[in-house]
């Protein structure tokens, strides 16, 4: 026991050393079933993740590809579990509302290029699936480019009109008249 607190004690001191800047993240690689993280790289290769969220000659989900709209150029996220630029601090809820919400983190609307108007109504197992694969990647340090996006499409509250317009949110419900295997998809 007493050696609990002086660990204890010694990474408080740490700490305040350091202004509050020890990052303690444990590695996600060992905190995720092997069963779920197979399932979710099957249900990210369906969902074509690697293809937008890599670019070109680039490292796997480290974001970075240009995507050319009539709007501007929006440069897709690294999705790796990268703490400083990646998504390696997004809880799964974080994930889901990103999936379901089109919302970031830090409550940003996200741009709709990436479709998670798509991706509304995917179950919450499917979600936590893909988040525990994503999270189980490697880490890359990658910085994206900035969206260069013409006036208004470049302000990020613009986005709450189009998906008042076009969004539609839900939690999927299976049809009671169909067999699991139609529901399933």
């Amino acid at each position: 026991m007493n050696a609990r607190i002086a660990l204890a004690r010694t990474m408080l001191l740490l700490a305040v050393a350091t202004g509050g800047s020890i990052d303690l993240h444990l590695s996600a690689a060992t905190s995720f079933d092997p069963t779920l993280v197979a399932k979710g790289a099957e249900l990210a290769a369906i969902g074509n993740c690697v293809t937008c969220h890599t670019s070109r000659d680039g490292r796997a989900f480290a974001g970075g590809l240009p995507l050319t709209t009539p709007f501007g150029t929006i440069y897709s996220t690294n999705i790796t579990p990268d703490l400083d630029t990646g998504i390696g601090r997004w809880t799964e809820t974080d994930f889901l509302r990103a999936m379901r919400e089109g919302v970031d983190r830090a409550g940003q609307h996200l741009y709709p290029a990436f479709p998670y108007d798509h991706f509304t109504r995917v179950r919450d197992e499917d979600v936590a699936a893909i988040y525990a694969f994503i999270m189980t990647r490697e880490a890359v340090r990658a910085e994206v480019p900035a969206n260069r996006l013409k006036f208004p499409a470049g302000l990020r509250p613009a986005i709450a009109l189009w998906k008042a317009l076009y969004l539609r949110t839900g939690v999927y419900q299976p049809d009671p008249s169909k067999d699991p295997r139609w529901n399933r998809g």
